[in-house]
């Protein structure tokens, strides 16, 4: 939620808008109304080839955000499926990330992810 406008304004806006483009589901969007939260959640995770995680600092913070890594979690390690995608927004120590989100440090330790540049002319 309190990264939604980078999310929207400039991941998406690239992801959807390439060549060719990438089909995305976002929750604003996408999920289905009058229908559980975690429903939701966990069908378009299963429904998708890949699951894009932009970690922040409000992303450890956050307790969807947990539910939706847990899902993930799932399918990344227990059926050998590489579906996570890691995004970096910020610098996020390793051992800055709480201990409730085991799963995330050890995607971290085992996975390449990608940072997003802190130099605004290196996001081109």
């Amino acid at each position: 939620k309190h990264d939604s406008y980078w999310v929207e304004n400039l991941l998406v806006q690239e992801l959807e808008h390439s060549d060719p483009p990438f089909r995305l589901c976002l929750h604003k969007r996408d999920f289905v109304p009058g229908k559980w939260i975690i429903d939701n959640i966990i069908d378009c995770i299963e429904k998708s080839r890949k699951t894009v995680f932009v970690l922040s600092q409000n992303f450890v913070k956050s307790e969807w955000c947990k539910y939706e890594l847990d899902f993930s979690h799932f399918r990344l390690f227990d059926e050998n499926n590489d579906a996570t995608i890691l995004v970096l927004l910020e610098p996020i120590e390793k051992k800055a990330i709480p201990q409730r989100f085991c799963k995330l440090r050890k995607i971290m330790n085992t996975r390449t992810y990608l940072e997003w540049p802190t130099e605004e002319a290196e996001h081109a």
